[in-house]
């Protein structure tokens, strides 16, 4: 540890234990002090705990010798998120040091939230680490439809990290040190979308080029995510009711359809294909007929009638095949009978 790391948190400690030794569950430090890149002008990562109102006030911003420091407590639950990672800051536990406990429980709790982080950095790709993946990657096509509203390079750096948070749950680990190393850590990962380094590197050398760029780099991604899915065992979808529920988008369309309404039908198959491609990416298939929307012509709403019944029957035929019941009344009396 460097002298003034050294003496910083030597102050911090020996607070603690003059002001406030009944008010503090832990603290540990983080970052470069931890992982050996440290240099003359590196801060001094520390996150502490308080248990006691009286704890928050250790907190402290300030510039020392032209170094700015943030001592910063947070809960349980936020380390919680850390290891679980719902927040892909894994690195402020997985790579931190514990300086100081109240106790040993504290200490334990401590111990156990890096040990849950182990268990998934050695475990497999998970059904749950997939569904982080993909809010990530959704975040990055937010990002995406602010680049294309107005250049702006904060939104394709959102996408930068975004789509490197994905690839690290895919590859259930996280990053370990800071962004300059990015390309360095992420370029011995297992799996990465093709082409990865490159349009990496391209996003931030070609900005002339940039919305091009980071749509390579979003569409590469969902491939690479949607191969290790259809690789990966995922509970089976149940989609009893599901025909029940939306087959009255179909009756929307028919309506409008036979009333002129493009504006209408266009509205009603938009929430209707929504969820037909759903159940698609589910169920890992690829029906023609489902993608019916692709055929929508406000000239000619009776063609576009036709490709929306065929959608229906191609569905429904889909659901018999997987041994999904549609449950369906002819007469008032058999909904009755059906609450008995």
């Amino acid at each position: 540890m460097l002298k003034h790391h050294r003496e910083i948190l030597d102050v911090l400690l020996d607070t603690i234990k003059t002001k406030y030794s009944n008010d503090i569950s832990i603290m540990i430090i983080y970052g470069s002090c931890v992982n050996g890149t440290a240099h003359e002008n590196s801060d001094l990562d520390i996150i502490f705990i308080p248990k006691t109102e009286n704890g928050w006030k250790l907190s402290k911003t300030f510039i020392l010798d032209g170094i700015g420091y943030d001592i910063w407590g947070t809960n349980w639950n936020q380390l919680e998120k850390f290891a679980n990672f719902e927040d892909m800051k894994v690195s402020v536990i997985a790579e931190s040091q514990l300086v100081y406990y109240a106790s040993y429980e504290d200490k334990q709790k401590y111990e156990n939230l890096k040990n849950q982080i182990k268990s998934i950095t050695d475990g497999i790709l998970t059904h749950d680490l997939l569904e982080k993946a993909k809010t990530h990657l959704n975040k990055a096509k937010q990002y995406y439809g602010e680049l294309c509203l107005e250049v702006n390079l904060v939104s394709a750096g959102g996408i930068l990290m975004e789509i490197c948070d994905t690839i690290c749950l895919l590859n259930h680990t996280y990053l370990h040190f800071g962004g300059e190393r990015i390309i360095e850590e992420l370029s011995d990962y297992e799996k990465l979308p093709e082409g990865f380094v490159e349009t990496y590197n391209a996003v931030i050398e070609q900005v002339k080029a940039i919305k091009e760029n980071c749509a390579i780099l979003i569409k590469s991604t969902e491939r690479l995510l949607l191969d290790l899915e259809n690789k990966t065992l995922l509970p089976h979808p149940d989609f009893s009711g599901l025909y029940e529920e939306i087959s009255s988008h179909w009756n929307k369309i028919r309506l409008a359809c036979s009333n002129g309404d493009a504006k209408g039908a266009f509205i009603s198959a938009t929430s209707l294909q929504y969820e037909l491609d759903c159940v698609q990416n589910q169920l890992r298939t690829d029906i023609d007929d489902l993608r019916f929307f692709e055929k929508f012509d406000s000239k000619n709403l009776d063609k576009f009638l036709l490709e929306a019944d065929r959608a229906e029957l191609a569905f429904v035929s889909l659901l018999q095949r997987k041994g999904i019941p549609i449950i369906k009344y002819t007469n008032i009396e058999q909904l009755k009978q059906s609450f008995e």
